[in-house]
């Protein structure tokens, strides 16, 4: 334990130095907006959701969106897939990630390793580490990861679930330190975090896959 007792104090804010302190937002436009509002300019985003979901595309359409709307540069750190995937690449053409060619970035890193380049002073400002579980070994390497860079960028973790649920402790354990939680399912995704735009907090990730689920279960129900 960090023996503190030597630091000096930090002065107690009063009201107006509460509410005097300027705050940087994403400003999302159109759906993005509509979903999540403008939500603070830093902190962590988890995104759960059972396989095909649409979450690991939803951690790169909100990640693409803040850098349009910041000129952040983003680093993808793939923990399931490799970049030689198909189903990655595939995925990267879909979204259009060219659009922001030079501000996307993308490899596969170890905890200790990605701990390093985020450590330099020039890294992105726009973190996704997909998943959580593949990444992070325990709650307390997740919160020791946390307290480090959640101050300085914008994380966002992907995570697995069970029903509507996060699927295990450590992934329940991100969800609730997270600003924003984001459960996707048949590839709509659901705002349940601490900014939610006027909609109400919903997201449709992909129109055609989610119109042909619906058909299907129309089918089934009739």
């Amino acid at each position: 334990m960090v023996d503190d007792s030597t630091q000096k104090l930090k002065k107690a804010l009063n009201v107006g130095n509460i509410i005097n302190q300027n705050i940087n937002k994403v400003e999302f436009q159109g759906d993005f907006y509509q979903a999540y509002g403008q939500p603070q300019d830093r902190g962590v985003w988890f995104i759960w959701g059972g396989s095909g979901s649409g979450k690991s595309s939803h951690a790169m359409q909100v990640a693409k969106e803040i850098s349009i709307q910041t000129g952040f540069k983003i680093i993808h750190n793939l923990c399931e897939e490799e970049t030689d995937d198909q189903e990655y690449i595939d995925r990267v053409k879909n979204l259009n990630m060219s659009e922001i060619d030079g501000k996307y970035l993308a490899n596969s890193y170890t905890y200790n390793q990605f701990v390093k380049y985020l450590e330099k002073p020039t890294s992105p400002r726009v973190v996704i580490i997909d998943s959580a579980t593949y990444f992070f070994k325990d709650k307390a390497q997740y919160m020791d990861f946390a307290k480090k860079f959640k101050s300085k960028k914008i994380i966002i973790i992907t995570g697995h679930a069970e029903g509507s649920k996060p699927r295990s402790e450590l992934e329940k354990d991100i969800m609730y330190n997270a600003k924003q939680k984001i459960f996707a399912s048949g590839y709509l995704a659901s705002c349940k975090g601490r900014s939610i735009g006027p909609n109400g907090g919903t997201f449709e990730i992909w129109t055609e896959g989610r119109q042909k689920l619906i058909g299907q279960q129309q089918k089934q129900e009739s």
